[in-house]
């Protein structure tokens, strides 16, 4: 099951001559409902967010602003690396959020219809690609695991 995530910032400025400009920054993203499970790591990811758009909405006003400095492009900072309860190590800033329940009973079942897959061969190369056994992947390593499976099963070869 999948959660939408809407974050959104607006702000307006007065400019002189009764004048003003504003400037709006949304973020949406599809999240699996997974991702609720650790409420901190959560909160953590929406902050950061939330950053992100004040620092846009920032960097589009101070351009407007009387006497303002030239724009530069800078790059956001990731959040902090959190350690998950189900995961030893912490995770990767783009892998945050862990291997669903639903990608997990997937993955089984497509190992299930690889010739000479066993649990232990499928740990094995999940500890050689991804550095962690296959129930403690993120969900963008588990999605690039199913991708791999179905590969396998088409033919294409695991390892």
């Amino acid at each position: 099951m999948a959660i939408e995530l809407n974050i959104g910032v607006c702000k307006k400025i007065g400019l002189p001559d009764y004048g003003s400009a504003g400037s709006h920054c949304d973020i949406e993203i599809e999240l699996d409902f997974a991702t609720l499970q650790n409420p901190a790591a959560f909160q953590e990811w929406v902050a950061h967010a939330y950053r992100l758009c004040r620092e846009s909405v920032e960097t589009e006003l101070a351009q407007h602003r009387p006497n303002a400095a030239p724009r530069q492009e800078t790059r956001p900072t990731p959040p902090p690396k959190t350690e998950y309860a189900n995961s030893p190590a912490p995770e990767r800033n783009e892998n945050r959020f862990p291997v669903s329940p639903k990608q997990l009973d997937f993955i089984s079942k497509l190992s299930k219809g690889i010739r000479g897959l066993t649990g232990t061969k499928l740990d094995e190369y999940c500890q050689r690609t991804f550095d962690r056994p296959s129930n403690q992947l993120s969900s963008r390593d588990a999605s690039t695991l199913i991708q791999s499976l179905k590969d396998a099963k088409a033919g294409k070869g695991l390892m």
